[in-house]
């Protein structure tokens, strides 16, 4: 039996990846206590943030305007979490506002890529 992926398929398969490399990587970013795995999984949700507003953007781009602003704006606020991130040092109160600006951000740039 042959099966062949279409490109619906395929979509479907990214959007499940992406949900699920997401989802463990902002649990994990607020559940675990070590500092060094919180820095990573913190890069990797700003780093997943940016990528859901270029997504958000090449998706509107054109003829959703609103969708097209919001994905740059999801994109600004990620890299503005990675900038607050890197400019606090040793300040734990900024860095927790980073992550959850990073959070913010790919969620509502998932919802502005896949949902809306």
């Amino acid at each position: 039996m042959n099966m062949l992926l279409t490109s619906l398929d395929l979509l479907v398969i990214v959007f499940m990846v992406l949900a699920s490399v997401s989802l463990l990587a902002l649990s994990l970013m607020f559940l675990v206590r070590n500092p060094r795995i919180k820095k990573v999984c913190f890069y990797i949700v700003a780093l997943l943030g940016i990528y859901m507003g270029y997504v958000g953007f090449r998706i509107g781009s054109g003829l959703f305007p609103v969708q097209t602003a919001l994905g740059v704006l999801v994109a600004v606020a990620a890299i503005a979490s990675i900038v607050l991130a890197l400019t606090c040092k040793n300040n734990e109160k900024k860095f927790k506002i980073a992550r959850l600006v990073a959070a913010g951000s790919l969620i509502v740039g998932f919802a502005n890529a896949f949902m809306i």
